[in-house]
C-alpha cells in the first residue's frame, strides 16, 4: 500500500468532471485501487420538511424538531442561484461537479457548536456535519452542510484507460477489502502527522 498526494480527475457518465486527491492506494489482483477524496470542499443541501427549525444535535442526539431530507434533483437546481449568492456572503464558490457532487472553493468559516449537527438515516451511519447557512425558497427551509470529516471514494486506476469511479455494482467482497486496506486513515487524521511517522518507522 502507498500513499499519495497527487490528484486525478474522474468523470461521470456525462463526462462531467470531478477533481479528487488521491489519498492512498493499493493493488489487489494486479489492478489499483485508490481512497480519493474532492479536492474542494463537498457541500449537502437539504430542505426541512417541517414549520420547526431543528434543535441541535447533543451528546450525539440528532433528535429533530423537524425532518431533514433531500430535495428532488429539479428542485435542488433550481435552488442553485439561491445557494450561490448565499455562498458568495461567506466568499465561498459554489462549484458543480460529475456525480451531482457539489462542493465550495474557499476558506470555510471556523466550526461551531452550535452549527454542528449529526446526520444520517441512523446512529450507525450518522456523520456530524457542519452548518454553512440558511435560505428559504418558496417558503422552504433550506440548509447548506458541509461534513466536518472528508467526504471518502474509491476508485480504481487501471494501466490503460482513464480512472474511474467503484460503483455499488462492484462485488461486495472487493469493498471489504478496499475498507479493509485503506480506511485505517480515521485513527492517523487523529492522532496527528508525528504518531503517523512513528507507525511507519
Amino acid at each position: 500500500m502507498t500513499e499519495s498526494h497527487e490528484t486525478l480527475v474522474l468523470r461521470d457518465e456525462q463526462n462531467q468532471p470531478l477533481k479528487c486527491e488521491i489519498l492512498r492506494q493499493v493493488v489487489i489482483d494486479e489492478q489499483t485501487y485508490a481512497l480519493v477524496t474532492p479536492v474542494d470542499a463537498v457541500i449537502k443541501v437539504l430542505v426541512w420538511e417541517g414549520e420547526e427549525e431543528p434543535s441541535q444535535a447533543v451528546n450525539g442526539d440528532a433528535n429533530m424538531e423537524g425532518i431533514l431530507d433531500e430535495p428532488d434533483p429539479e428542485e435542488l437546481q433550481a435552488t442553485l442561484p439561491t445557494i450561490q449568492a448565499v455562498l458568495g456572503e461567506l466568499n465561498l464558490t459554489l462549484q458543480q461537479n460529475g456525480f451531482d457532487i457539489l462542493t465550495v472553493q474557499g476558506e470555510l468559516p471556523p466550526v461551531e457548536e452550535e452549527d454542528v449537527f449529526e446526520l444520517g438515516e441512523s446512529e450507525e451511519d450518522a456523520q456530524e456535519f457542519q452548518l454553512l447557512a440558511t435560505f428559504f425558497y418558496q417558503e422552504k427551509r433550506y440548509g447548506i452542510f458541509t461534513p466536518l470529516d472528508p467526504a471518502l471514494l474509491y476508485a480504481a486506476l487501471p494501466d490503460e484507460g482513464d480512472p474511474y469511479l467503484l460503483t455499488p455494482d462492484e462485488p461486495p467482497e472487493l469493498f471489504d477489502q478496499l475498507y479493509a486496506l485503506l480506511l485505517d486513515l480515521d485513527e492517523e487524521w487523529e492522532d496527528g502527522d508525528d504518531e503517523e511517522d512513528e507507525d511507519e518507522d
